[in-house]
């Protein structure tokens, strides 16, 4: 073999020269982006506070928005209707979770889909809850509803006013009936006025149509006290309802912090902001794999008592001082 041979054989058993093929190297998928919705029945400063918590707990958690996860509001202002149609176009969507604020976004979202998880916030009650079949039971809710639920204060909320109103002959209670917690309130409250031998009107609201009428029912009673039986089309409406009860020089206790914050003279309530980081752990662990019948409902385990001394002024009220100490919040 000459030298020019053995030169072409090397270079051809040892490759060079010749082109080297691309390394294929692995490209990891993007990563997946959850998509959750939070369906609001009603609207306002409250709701943008809840939001906020929600949102927050879920930062903890490591969820980032616009990287790990997306989070849609909706709002339907009080309107039934609207929050119906809502619950469907979310049903229908690519959303994994939907987070339902109180009991009639719960129940809507409920009729919406079937399949879909759904966490619903400061729901009812346990009793309306099973009753209407959100869930089986607290510690299995058996279908694609967890979350927290809430308690009624119809009694506590009589026995309140008692303290304020000592002579009190007569209660007017204003509800929303298609409320799904609005039977047992009802219930309670009008159970606890009657060992205390004091009548029971109740006025109710189910459009914004309503309220003019339910309000000359309660002035025509003459009632000594009001229970206003918060829900989002009454906390919509929240001012109007305040006004109200200040232009008739009526005592009104409200299951909602917030509403004594505006203006309203007494509330006894759930802490409803306080659920919101548990609504978040729960869509965590349904975003992990967990189902929603396997995840217990929680019921609220704190509760706030706020007193407004400025409306307790207006309305001629000395507030008993046994109950200012009691009270979470004073407001002056």
């Amino acid at each position: 073999m000459d030298r020019r041979t053995f030169i072409v054989a090397l270079v051809a058993l040892c490759g060079w020269g010749q082109k080297e093929e691309p390394k294929k190297v692995a490209v990891a998928p993007p990563p997946r982006i959850s998509r959750v919705a939070i369906l609001y029945a009603g609207s306002g400063l409250g709701v943008m506070r809840s939001t906020e918590a929600l949102r927050q707990r879920l930062s903890e958690l490591g969820y980032i928005e616009g990287k790990n996860i997306v989070i849609e509001e909706r709002f339907a202002a009080g309107d039934a209707q609207r929050l119906n149609e809502l619950a469907r176009e979310l049903a229908a969507s690519d959303v994994d979770v939907i987070v339902a604020a109180a009991v009639t976004a719960a129940s809507a979202a409920r009729q919406a889909t079937s399949t879909k998880p759904i966490v619903m916030v400061h729901a009812g009650n346990a009793e309306s809850d099973v009753a209407v079949g959100l869930i089986a039971s607290l510690a299995q809710p058996g279908g694609n509803v967890t979350g927290t639920t809430n308690v009624s204060h119809g009694g506590k909320h009589v026995d309140l006013i008692r303290e304020l109103v000592p002579r009190v002959a007569k209660l007017a209670i204003l509800v929303n009936p298609t409320n799904i917690g609005a039977a047992s309130i009802t219930r309670n409250a009008t159970e606890a006025a009657r060992q205390s031998s004091t009548g029971v009107v109740v006025a109710e609201v189910a459009r914004v149509e309503d309220f003019a009428v339910a309000f000359a029912a309660i002035r025509n009673a003459h009632p000594d006290g009001l229970i206003v039986a918060v829900d989002p089309l009454i906390i919509t409406h929240g001012t109007q309802v305040i006004d109200f009860a200040a232009n008739a020089r009526l005592p009104a206790i409200y299951d909602l912090g917030d509403m004594a914050r505006r203006g309203g003279l007494i509330a006894y309530a759930t802490k409803f902001i306080e659920h919101y980081p548990v609504a978040a752990e729960y869509v965590d662990k349904i975003l992990k794999g967990a189902k929603p019948a396997d995840l217990p409902v929680q019921q609220p385990a704190r509760f706030e008592l706020v007193l407004n001394l400025k409306t307790a002024k207006t309305l001629g009220l000395a507030i008993p001082r046994d109950l200012l100490l009691r009270a979470d919040e004073v407001i002056q």
